[in-house]
């Protein structure tokens, strides 16, 4: 038999495009695809999911050494492939947004690519630039392709297999002349295998693989039986580069594609049908991640068009080019549809090359029609169909740049704030020292997530930022001696929740009048206020030294102590009359002479007597491996009397402690050590009852 000359063939009789045409549109749809995929590709989203966090991370691990096939985590297990080819990307481009995203990217324009040739390969070059066009302004897909996520690996991998079935089988009834198989059936033996390692639906684009070749075993192609061999060696080497994958799923049956799929169907499976179908042309994935939400996959005309190619392509099932499109488009429409919280447009770029297919030939289907024989109608439709893509093209834009990245849903599950923070450093560069305000600091423990501060790092271009860390709540860090330096608040919050008396000093600062959050990033330049304060203290604030040492007797600071820290003074206005239970605020002033140990902290206590403490607390606001010399900061420590605190005049002490060591530092004398702690003042604690009396 002899494949038909009918609508769908390569006809030279009128044809409505041809193949130079084809290639010349195909060049703009990819500069096109590229524009929409690469610009703002820093900026839109601002920030990182906590999917793609995940994701960065473990490429952070490839690329020291950890490679595994399933990467372990709450959601079940990630297979590590794509992490492999991203540290490849990034060790050409970089860390950051750039680095991190780019692969998502280059897939995504190659996908593009792969579907117009693979649509002019099946049927005709109108069919592969339909195809590729509503590839290039879906949302869905530009929006994958801005992600640091294995989803954009999906469309790829089922354009490709698609196409390396198409070069390898065949999928007309007569003989390609003078073509070699190697190459092709090597492609598809190395597509299926490494797709494993990819995503778990690779596993529903392998079933669609190996029922389309089933498919032509159980018709007896003629052309098939000639090529059994190369298919023998195709499903060969798919086997030997997936033994690896093999072996982790019996291992690790936990963390496998398999199991994950399993779990996908304990769902309503026609309630995720149904919402997934109107998905496609009404009521869209409301996930912020991967859509504007609400707004549907399709346009109502173009899933109109993909309705009509389907229906076309069943009418001509017999034929192996349309039964390979059918077989893969049902193959993998349950990984599609049957998934948690349908639709879900990330889970349905498995169907959307095949969707794209469909209205490449509905659309032709449509050219085809007696009416347009006449010239003018046909221009008329292929003006139609022009503005179509048009319109797509203008609503894509609209919704992404506009909407999409103004959507406070977005904002809040990209960290586009913290996004937001990174850009503005990213921007301003080194010119004046930046201090984190990061109440997460000292927790150096291994953790699953990340703080907000090392978020921004994160999403950050450079790696060369030199910043400095503080509690900003109870502690503030003016460098160089109080010089211009940027305040960084990751928390809306954090900013008010400040000491009252820290909130004074940061009131001289002023708010950066950019796009980002209020109060998130303070210019504060106060080193002649500074300097006029400590200066004051000298007179204002006397301490002495520990009885044991010395006769005790007021000298003014500053005191140095050994690790290369001084105290300037401490806050002489301050409440000294409380009742048991209250909450007593020393705040004191600090000065940084050098390298500090990383294990310092200060020791503040309450004393009844010279070595009785009735509280103590260790506690340092800063990270004292950030600090550099000529450093302040001033601290707030807060110390709650006991409830069963006597009354009477209690003494004020602070010092120096280094944790790993369990030893104090010594307060300097002319060099020489002199006690290890010096007293402030002393308050006096009330009678409960006199308080109530008073009250």
């Amino acid at each position: 038999m002899i494949d038909d000359a009918g609508i769908f063939a390569n006809s030279s009789k009128s044809p409505p495009l041809t193949s130079r045409q084809g290639h010349w549109l195909a060049l703009i749809l990819l500069l096109l695809a590229a524009f929409l995929r690469f610009t703002y590709l820093v900026s839109l989203p601002h920030g990182y999911s906590e999917d793609e966090i995940i994701n960065i991370r473990l490429v952070d691990n490839v690329r020291q050494g950890d490679i595994f096939v399933f990467f372990p985590g709450e959601d079940g297990g990630r297979e590590g492939g794509y992490h492999v080819f991203a540290a490849l990307a990034t060790a050409l481009v970089g860390d950051g947004p750039i680095g991190f995203r780019i692969l998502s990217s280059w897939l995504s324009v190659l996908s593009v690519a792969i579907l117009f040739t693979l649509g002019n390969h099946l049927f005709n070059p109108l069919v592969g630039i339909m195809a590729a066009a509503l590839m290039t302004v879906n949302m869905s897909s530009i929006l994958l392709a801005r992600t640091a996520s294995s989803d954009v690996t999906v469309a790829f991998l089922v354009s490709a297999t698609m196409l390396a079935l198409a070069r390898s089988l065949p999928v007309y009834r007569r003989t390609r002349v003078g073509t070699s198989n190697v190459l092709s059936f090597s492609a598809l033996g190395t597509l299926l295998g490494l797709g494993l390692y990819l995503h778990p639906s690779s596993l529903f684009i392998v079933a669609g693989a190996l029922a389309y070749i089933a498919h032509l075993v159980f018709i007896r192609n003629q052309m098939f039986r000639q090529r059994r061999s190369y298919t023998g060696f195709a499903m060969l080497l798919m086997l030997i580069i997936s033994i690896p994958y093999l072996i982790a799923t019996v291992n690790l049956p936990q963390y496998s594609g398999i199991n994950r799929i399993l779990v996908s169907y304990d769902a309503d499976w026609s309630h995720s049908i149904i919402d997934g179908l109107q998905g496609i042309m009404l009521v869209g994935d409301l996930n912020p991640l991967h859509n504007l939400p609400g707004r549907p996959l399709l346009d109502i005309i173009s899933a109109a068009a993909i309705l009509r190619g389907i229906v076309a392509c069943v009418q001509r099932r017999y034929r192996p080019r349309f039964m390979l499109l059918l077989i893969m488009f049902l193959l993998t429409l349950p990984a599609a549809l049957i998934v948690p919280e349908s639709p879900n447009f990330a889970r349905m770029a498995v169907i959307l090359p095949q969707l794209g297919l469909f209205f490449g030939m509905g659309v032709y289907a449509f050219l085809r029609l007696a009416v347009f024989s006449d010239r003018f109608f046909r221009w008329l439709a292929v003006s139609g169909i022009v503005a179509l893509l048009a319109l797509n093209l203008i609503w894509t834009w609209q919704d992404l740049v506009a909407d999409w990245r103004e959507n406070e849903q977005v904002m809040q599950v990209v960290n586009g704030e913290l996004g937001q923070i990174a850009h503005y450093l990213d921007y301003v560069g080194d010119a004046a020292p930046v201090v984190f305000c990061n109440p997460d600091w000292q927790n150096m423990q291994p953790s699953p997530t990340l703080n907000d501060a090392e978020k921004v790092l994160l999403m950050m271009n450079r790696d060369s930022l030199h910043y400095h860390e503080a509690n900003c709540a109870n502690t503030l860090l003016l460098t160089n001696g109080g010089e211009l330096q940027r305040l960084i608040f990751f928390d809306s919050e954090a900013y008010a929740a400040a000491n009252p008396h820290l909130q004074a000093w940061l009131a001289l600062g002023k708010s950066v009048a950019t796009d980002l959050p209020k109060n998130a990033v303070i210019e504060l330049e106060i080193a002649e206020l500074l300097a006029e304060k400590t200066g004051t203290l000298t007179t204002t604030a006397p301490v002495s030294y520990a009885r044991e040492v010395a006769v005790p007797e007021p000298i003014s600071p500053a005191i140095r102590f050994g690790g290369n820290l001084t105290l300037l003074g401490y806050e002489p206005e301050v409440p000294r009359s409380f009742v048991p239970g209250e909450t007593v605020d020393i705040i004191t002033y600090w000065r940084v002479d050098g390298e500090l140990p990383p294990d310092l902290t200060l020791f503040t206590q309450i004393l009844a007597d010279p070595v009785t403490p009735i509280v103590t607390r260790h506690y340092i606001g800063v990270n004292p491996t950030r600090k550099r010399e000529r450093d302040i900061f001033i601290q707030a420590t807060q110390l709650q009397l006991p409830a069963i605190t006597l009354p009477g005049e209690y003494a004020i002490s602070v010092g120096l402690y280094r944790e790993r060591l369990d030893q104090r530092l010594p307060v300097l004398k002319d060099g020489q050590a002199h006690g290890d702690r010096l007293f402030l003042y002393t308050i006096d604690v009330l009678p409960a009852e006199a308080s109530e009396t008073s009250g």
